[in-house]
């Protein structure tokens, strides 16, 4: 099978290697799509996140072709979303508590990131399937939207963790695939005023059709929060805004510049940039700052849920579809770029 193998910065290469065969308790799936994640263009610009050699790809929706002893859960056909780790096999403190998550196991287990090879690849093998995240994609579901989960169970996780209630007015950070589908889901919640910004004006349509009511670039101001008190008519910031990029620059002015005293800044975007953030400038105000981290098997199957009755839609976000052969050059070379036009890129390695 071809496959996509990381070696480090900017060294990613395509190989032929042998089809897995799965053994007790694993399954062998064909990959219909995996999406090209945020850690996978960071892991491509920089050391230190993926340990080299791994085939990438973490966000997979595959057909199940081949079944390990012991398991019945699913059949030779069944199209399935493969996530990340659930509840560890040593139930460790956060699994006990339900916040699977976070569990201490999970990044080093979850496969395109940790000790286990992804789904840049024609088949992908579930090492464990007990305790892996594998739904099955229901009737009327299109693959290409089932596998945005992680994406826009992301923001979904972010909101049910923030403070946010019906009313309340908002800001969203980034204009990517977690910023947009933040703005959706804070809209199907009843958000008030939500406000966007986005350095890179060409997103600003999608972010308005996705449901901002106003889209500003922060970089045009000399004072954006100035501007967000007038578009929110209170003399004070957001309820809650939301970090959805990652960066120390836009964490500082959601910080500093967006939020009201009392107000909540959940911080969803990661990234690898050191921050310096003068403390004395919000803690007199009281700013809840909060960190949100991935999603849990529920919230995953309310996305799909959602999905089959019709009542989100994040086809858009999907903006280009490539083989295997060009995960490189049309994929995380293009995603590395600025300007590049692109919100959410597939890979489908076994057309």
């Amino acid at each position: 099978m071809k496959c996509a193998v990381y070696y480090g910065p900017r060294d990613v290469r395509l190989e032929d290697r042998p089809i897995p065969e799965p053994g007790s308790g694993q399954l062998l799936v064909r990959v219909d799509y995996v999406g090209i994640c945020g850690t996978d263009v960071h892991s491509y610009q920089m050391a230190g996140i993926i340990s080299p050699v791994r085939v990438l790809g973490h966000e997979t929706v595959g057909t199940v072709v081949r079944i390990g002893s012991g398991v019945k859960e699913f059949a030779v056909g069944d199209q399935i979303l493969c996530g990340p780790p659930t509840r560890c096999r040593e139930n460790c403190p956060s699994c006990r508590r339900g916040e699977t998550n976070i569990c201490i196991n999970g990044f080093p287990r979850t496969a395109g990131i940790g000790e286990l090879d992804g789904g840049y690849a024609e088949y992908l093998l579930v090492n464990d399937v007990r305790h892996t995240m594998l739904i099955k994609v229901p009737a009327g579901v299109n693959a290409r939207e089932a596998v945005l989960f992680d994406v826009v169970c992301v923001a979904f996780h972010g909101i049910r963790k923030s403070r946010f209630r019906l009313g309340d007015n908002v800001v969203i950070s980034g204009g990517g695939s977690i910023g947009l589908s933040a703005i959706a889901l804070l809209k199907l919640a009843g958000a008030n005023k939500i406000i966007a910004l986005e350095v890179a004006e060409d997103k600003h349509d999608i972010m308005r059709a996705y449901g901002a009511d106003y889209v500003l670039n922060p970089k045009r101001f000399d004072d954006v929060g100035a501007k967000i008190r007038d578009i929110l008519g209170t003399g004070v910031g957001a309820d809650v805004v939301f970090e959805c990029v990652g960066r120390a620059d836009s964490l500082e002015t959601c910080v500093m510049q967006c939020v009201r005293p009392g107000g909540q800044v959940m911080l969803i975007g990661a990234g690898g940039e050191p921050l310096s953030l003068a403390t004395a400038r919000f803690v007199p105000h009281e700013i809840d700052l909060q960190c949100s981290f991935v999603y849990t098997e529920d919230e995953v199957r309310t996305y799909l849920e959602l999905m089959a009755v019709g009542k989100i839609d994040f086809s858009t976000l999907v903006t280009d579809v490539i083989h295997l052969e060009d995960c490189v050059e049309r994929g995380l070379e293009r995603l590395s770029r600025p300007g590049n036009g692109q919100i959410k890129i597939l890979i489908a390695p076994s057309a």
